[in-house]
């Protein structure tokens, strides 16, 4: 008999810490009133089971049934209920309702539930209450189930206040850790966007000869030859080009012509003038007309000389084509190729308007070359232009010159990249921000 006693004990133990574990592991409230109406009966012996949340101070109004999905709030048993559970003190102690019922009630008690009752409050740590569990069944309560009523409803209480809390404030729990954590990051944040850093812009860059020397038409005419291949080396006084000669051979024959004659007019003037006064005195005139000739003869000969064009000095001859010039009407003063020395060069970069930051001589940039991405080159920006111009890919630009600082070998001349060009230190806020701003500002006005 006493085995028998000690198994029931055990088991009775047993399904009271299981009761336990599982309320602390309820994660909302509904789920944890499903299991107080549903499961109570596995350690409290009772036949049905009710429970009543406590709503600012007061008893409120019938939340679940055992056994029951959906409550029927307008039956009469409920509603009898809540005007019983509305005259029941806020005890925090669990009590046994034979003792304390009236007359009245004994008689709707027995209208429509089992003859014991008993009232479990859900208490606190701090003995406050937040609910009630109604339970009844047709043996009598025991004294004993007094203190189990007591540990089980402490237990529901606790993960009760828990879990409204944590709906509610958010001030414990993972709310709480949610809520920290979304201030630390703002704070985070904030600090980050006062972080200085320097101001930076990308712009368009090319690799230009530093010291170039413009070879140019002499003159108004036709390209005939070019003697040298773009971007081949080339010396001082080596020719480069010849302009169209014909024409200009023809002017020098007429140009010793004319003077062979007004020599010969000169001469014949001479020996007539011993014998003739009139042509004595023409003599000056006819004088003046072989210096005339003479001029004349020598500007066709310098500009026959000048239709070859000859290098200015060592370095690359830069240019397109041959078919480019070749034949091609040119102007005097126009542009046909450049003479650049290869170890000598500068970077020019086209800065947007709307990228533009303020850029002093002696700034640093860094150079990306589309056919070496992964290996910037440092240099220094040497001068800026005034005023914005309008390149050829249409952009409206500012002209940054620079100039590489690095030991590695220069770049070829020609060859196309990115600059990041650094201003000064400013907020990260700004940096990252002054692009939007400065449009919201050309767009609210303000």
């Amino acid at each position: 008999m006493s085995e028998t006693v000690d198994k029931r004990q055990l088991a009775g133990a047993t399904n009271l810490l299981l009761l336990e574990q599982d309320a602390r592991r309820s994660q909302t409230i509904d789920e944890l009133v499903f299991l107080m109406v549903n499961r109570s009966a596995t350690v409290l012996l009772a036949d049905i089971l009710f429970f009543f949340p406590l709503e600012k101070n007061r008893m409120g109004r019938l939340t679940a049934v055992s056994g029951v999905s959906e409550l029927d709030r307008q039956a009469p048993m409920v509603v009898w209920l809540n005007t019983f559970m509305g005259r029941q003190p806020l005890d925090p102690r669990p009590r046994i309702l034979a003792n304390v019922m009236t007359v009245e009630d004994l008689e709707g008690w027995g209208q429509w539930l089992p003859a014991a009752g008993m009232i479990c409050p859900l208490t606190t740590p701090w003995d406050g209450v937040v609910g009630f569990l109604l339970l009844a069944r047709s043996r009598p309560w025991l004294g004993e189930e007094l203190d189990l009523a007591a540990r089980l409803g402490m237990c529901y209480g606790h993960a009760l206040e828990s879990l409204t809390l944590k709906r509610s404030t958010g001030w414990r729990g993972e709310g709480w850790n949610r809520t920290r954590g979304l201030l630390l990051g703002i704070g985070l944040v904030l600090v980050c966007m006062a972080w200085p850093v320097r101001q930076s812009v990308l712009a368009p860059a090319k690799v230009v000869a530093e010291e170039p020397r413009l070879v140019t038409a002499p003159m108004d005419g036709v390209v005939a030859t070019i003697a040298v291949e773009p971007n081949s080396l080339v010396h001082a006084g080596q020719e480069l080009l010849t302009m169209e000669r014909s024409l200009l051979a023809n002017r020098q024959a007429m140009a010793v012509e004319a003077l062979r004659m007004a020599e010969t007019e000169v001469l014949r003037a001479q020996q007539l003038a011993f014998s003739r006064e009139d042509i004595k005195a023409n003599l000056p005139m006819l004088r003046s007309r072989i210096d005339e000739r003479t001029v004349e003869l020598q500007h066709a000969q310098g500009t026959l000389e000048r239709s070859r064009v000859l290098s200015p000095g060592d370095g690359l001859a830069i240019f397109a084509s041959h078919e480019e010039w070749l034949g091609q009407p040119v102007r005097v003063g126009q542009r046909i190729m450049v003479i650049a020395d290869p170890d000598k060069v500068a970077v020019t970069m086209d800065l947007s308007i709307h990228d533009a930051v303020t850029l002093n001589p002696g700034g640093e940039f860094l150079l990306f070359l589309d056919t070496d991405p992964l290996h910037p080159r440092s240099g220094r920006v040497v001068r800026s232009s005034y005023e914005a111009a309008t390149t050829p890919e249409g952009m409206v630009a500012f002209s940054v010159r620079g100039q590489l600082v690095d030991s590695s070998p220069p770049p070829r001349i020609g060859l196309r990249g990115s600059a990041r060009l650094f201003g000064e230190r400013t907020s990260l806020f700004f940096f990252l921000f002054r692009r939007p701003l400065s449009v919201l500002r050309q767009f609210v006005g303000i």
